[in-house]
């Protein structure tokens, strides 16, 4: 299954109503508590179901209209054709509306993708020891890996390269790839790299500074080399995160 077939697994499924004994259904919620992507669209589409539901079930029914329809038990062909033309009419106005909801809820996104979103999904999967395809404190053969399998093999900065590291994975974020490497740092936790093509995040310059993003307890520093985006994420401050940047 891929990400595309789980959303729309997904999209089928009532807000907190999907059923569990499908086994397509649960690979697809496995696939999204894999995925920052997946998760994030999960919720925004789920949220966005309530509030259609929300709307809709606060439109009033016309007066008297069950009395009406239970009246007409044997209607004449031309009350049959002038009641389906009135239908048709319904149906439209109701269209418009769910078209108003539509746009006023996904107006509400930003239209592209900006650093503190990046950072808020990356730093979520990470806040606990991520699962990783490939675990090695030989950052060679992660590498390795990486390029055996046609991922994007990040440039460690000296500071990280200089620790242990623990192994990698593969994340997606908005239809890129994303490669997450992972290191031992001295105080016991984790130090976590993200690489992804440029285009992901098109407000990041190559040779700008590092933006720096504090997400609660973790901090991000985001800079760009060439045509690709990086991100150092770790639990602590600045000063924290500093350290492994290049040239630091």
């Amino acid at each position: 299954m891929n990400e595309q077939e789980a959303r729309l697994i997904l999209q089928a499924c009532p807000p907190g109503a999907a059923d569990r004994s499908d086994p397509q259904v649960v690979e697809a919620l496995q696939m999204a508590e894999r995925s920052p992507e997946l998760a994030r669209w999960l919720a925004e589409e789920q949220a966005f179901d309530c509030a259609v539901s929300a709307q809709l079930a606060a439109l009033p029914a016309p007066f008297g209209l069950k009395t009406r329809i239970l009246a007409q038990n044997a209607p004449p062909a031309s009350s049959r054709v002038a009641r389906w033309i009135f239908s048709l009419a319904g149906a439209a106005a109701l269209l418009f509306l769910l078209v108003q909801i539509v746009d006023f809820w996904r107006g509400a996104a930003p239209a592209t993708a900006s650093l503190s979103g990046y950072a808020g999904e990356m730093v979520s999967f990470v806040k606990l020891p991520p699962p990783l395809e490939m675990e090695s404190n030989d950052l060679g053969s992660i590498k390795d890996w990486l390029a055996k399998n046609n991922r994007l093999t990040p440039e460690v900065p000296t500071g990280l390269a200089a620790l242990p590291s623990a192994g990698c994975r593969v994340l997606s974020y908005r239809g890129h790839k994303v490669t997450l490497v992972c290191f031992h740092r001295e105080n016991g936790g984790l130090a976590h790299l993200f690489a992804v093509d440029r285009s992901a995040l098109p407000g990041v310059k190559a040779g700008d500074a590092p933006s720096f993003v504090r997400e609660g307890e973790w901090t991000t520093a985001i800079w760009a080399e060439g045509d690709r985006a990086y991100m150092i994420a770790v639990q602590g401050d600045e000063a924290a995160v500093r350290g492994y940047l290049p040239d630091a």
